[in-house]
């Protein structure tokens, strides 16, 4: 005891223990080189920070999701005409080119169609020549019968004129046979009176006689002549009123010709409507044969010949060529996001394979905005959660890799 007392107090002293001796276990530690646990807890703390440090510099400028899909705007295929389908001319999950027929409808009533709507064309094109025919005759007809209306007034009124000048003449006549005839009566009646007392012979008497005979047959003529230029008046009259009457009939040309034009546009109008059934004949005809609109491939094939089909009932689904990526990022990792920044995808398919991208547009609403029922953050208790910002990435996708839309990804953009 007081040997180990000795040794003690001389290390104690700083002395070296002397050979045999055991130290202390801390200072025994050091001395066989084993580390401190503090010291190596500080160690793997600094490596630790050094690692995240790194890792936040090497990272820096890139934000990541591996919430992200294949997308392809897959287009149903369908019938745009009812019927029965004639011929499927593909199978399920073939590929096809644009133009390429899918199915084919049974075309036989609307081929029918199209006949029924030529024929009604060419009815329509008859009836509008016959109405732009009819439409000259009547305009050239109309213009004809006022200008001979109005010829024919003004020469019964020149026959009207003439006709008053001749009963004026005839009136005059009259006048002078009646003043003849009391001339004749006046000299009969005198040679009779010198016949009685003998101062001339008979034959002065004979002479006045006929003379009155004579002047009364002047006038009786001469009374006719009146009668029938007055009756010609009357006729030329009543050829006035006639005349007059026509040209009112005939006095509304341009109503005449507004109707003709009217009736020629009728027809036109009708030749139009005829040819837009008939296109509209040869569009549902067209519509029985359902081609690809794009090269791609079709899956989902739902069709078979024998089958009735409705209009606008799906025949097929077309997966387009044309592929993108739809990245769903934190809202957190967007706010530096733009379009035409760098991308990278990765595909769980092809493991150690990378593919080059761009961002192309980001989308206006998040996923949960765009929901069948959307949450609304006003109704019951609120609890926060981190949304989802649909990114749509651009990609040329290599001609050796077949993909398949709904394919899962990881995509990290470059934002620096």
């Amino acid at each position: 005891m007081e040997t180990q007392e000795a040794d003690l107090g001389k290390q104690g002293q700083g002395e070296a223990p002397q050979e045999g001796t055991s130290p202390p276990g801390g200072l025994r530690r050091l001395a066989e080189g084993a580390p401190h646990p503090v010291l190596m807890m500080v160690i793997v703390a600094a490596l630790l920070a050094a690692a995240v440090l790194l890792y936040r510099h090497l990272t820096a400028g890139q934000e990541d999701t591996d919430d992200a899909q294949v997308e392809a705007d897959v287009v149903p295929l369908g019938a745009r005409v009812p019927g029965q389908i004639l011929h499927v001319a593909v199978e399920e999950n073939q590929a096809v080119r644009k133009g390429d027929l899918v199915v084919e409808i049974d075309p036989s009533d609307y081929e029918a169609r199209v006949a029924e709507a030529e024929a009604e064309l060419g009815t329509a094109a008859a009836q509008a020549a016959s109405a732009e025919a009819q439409e000259r005759i009547v305009v050239a007809s109309a213009r004809g019968s006022f200008a001979s209306a109005q010829a024919a007034l003004s020469a019964s009124s020149d026959v009207v004129a003439n006709a008053e000048a001749q009963v004026e003449a005839a009136r005059a006549a009259v006048v002078r046979a009646e003043a003849d005839r009391r001339k004749s009566d006046l000299d009969l009646a005198r040679a009779r009176q010198l016949v009685a007392a003998g101062a001339v012979p008979q034959q002065t008497l004979d002479n006045a006689e006929a003379a009155d005979d004579a002047a009364q047959a002047a006038l009786r003529e001469a009374e006719a002549r009146l009668a029938a230029a007055q009756e010609g008046r009357r006729m030329a009259v009543s050829r006035v009123a006639e005349a007059r009457g026509h040209l009112e009939q005939s006095s509304p040309v341009e109503a005449q010709i507004a109707a003709a034009h009217a009736a020629a546009a009728l027809a036109r109008a009708r030749v139009k409507s005829a040819e837009a059934a008939l296109h509209l004949a040869e569009l549902q005809l067209s519509y029985t044969r359902v081609l690809a609109p794009e090269d791609g491939v079709v899956s989902k094939l739902g069709a078979h010949e024998g089958q009735i089909v409705q209009a606008g009932q799906p025949a097929v689904e077309l997966v387009p060529a044309r592929s993108y990526l739809v990245a769903n990022f934190k809202e957190t990792q967007v706010g530096r996001m733009r379009p035409g920044q760098r991308a990278v995808v990765r595909l769980d398919a092809y493991p150690g394979r990378t593919f080059e991208g761009r961002v192309e547009s980001r989308s206006g609403g998040t996923g949960a905005r765009f929901a069948l029922i959307p949450p609304d953050n006003a109704s019951g208790n609120f609890v926060k959660v981190v949304q989802r910002v649909p990114i749509r990435i651009a990609w040329a996708k290599p001609p050796d890799v077949p993909l398949t839309a709904g394919l899962s990804a990881d995509v990290t953009v470059y934002t620096r």
